[in-house]
């Protein structure tokens, strides 16, 4: 176990593998970071900001082998049919759950700063039909093994995945930083000359959308895409539509 002498550094993921002198998680693992493009977009879809930057959030994990799986309803479990013959040695494929739930381990452990949680998500904006990859939250710097990854078949069927298919993510969340947030109306937090401001905002770009916007490509005005509110002026902090 890394102990408190040898955190994590920030900003860093750890892999450490089961096996000596292994690189599968090369394979296995890549990071969303750039990755501005999805195969089924169409060229509008680059036009709207949330979806490019969000396509680029966290880390990837890739399948390795070729397998089938079919499902036959309710809690049966999946039958998983591995279909390139190889075995399990860096990343297994098997039915832990039943109700249609396909379980991957592979064979190493991702370690993080202290405090940082790794919590699993559906790959952003990357879909295999009829599966969709389940949500759980890890304390990495914490747990000195492995964690699954699960992916559950929503329709009864046949799904089938190959070798490099991306079917699951992760991003890292500070510990205790999600369950701070609480939602408000905006009187319980700021006056009623702010509140006009915001509506007046929402307003103006309600109003540039039917207008201005509809003889621009795509629909587009794309103020907020560059970091400007409805009057041109520049947002304190703006990402931008590539993560570099």
């Amino acid at each position: 176990m890394i102990n408190k002498e040898k955190n994590v550094p920030d900003n860093t993921i750890v892999v450490v593998p089961h096996f000596k002198n292994d690189d599968s998680y090369l394979q296995i693992l890549q990071p969303l970071r750039g990755e501005v493009r999805r195969d089924w977009f169409g060229e509008g879809f680059y036009y709207c900001l949330p979806i490019t930057i969000g396509n680029q959030y966290g880390f990837a994990i890739k399948s390795i082998r070729d397998f089938n799986i079919e499902w036959s309803g309710g809690e049966a479990p999946a039958i998983i049919n591995i279909t390139d013959g190889s075995n399990d040695r860096y990343q297994s494929i098997e039915n832990v759950f039943g109700h249609g739930i396909v379980t991957i381990q592979n064979r190493f452990t991702l370690r993080t700063p202290p405090g940082i949680n790794l919590m699993t998500i559906q790959p952003p904006n990357i879909f295999i039909p009829a599966m969709a990859a389940m949500t759980g939250v890890i304390e990495s710097d914490n747990l000195g093994r492995d964690f699954t990854f699960n992916m559950k078949m929503t329709v009864p069927g046949k799904v089938e995945v190959k070798a490099g298919d991306i079917i699951a993510a992760f991003i890292p969340v500070p510990r205790y930083f999600v369950e701070k947030f609480d939602i408000k109306h905006v009187l319980e937090v700021f006056d009623e000359n702010t509140m006009n401001e915001e509506m007046e905002e929402f307003s103006r770009l309600v109003h540039l959308r039917r207008t201005e916007d509809v003889n621009k490509k795509y629909n587009a005005g794309r103020l907020y895409f560059h970091g400007l509110d409805s009057k041109g002026n520049k947002f304190n902090d703006h990402q931008g539509g590539k993560i570099v």
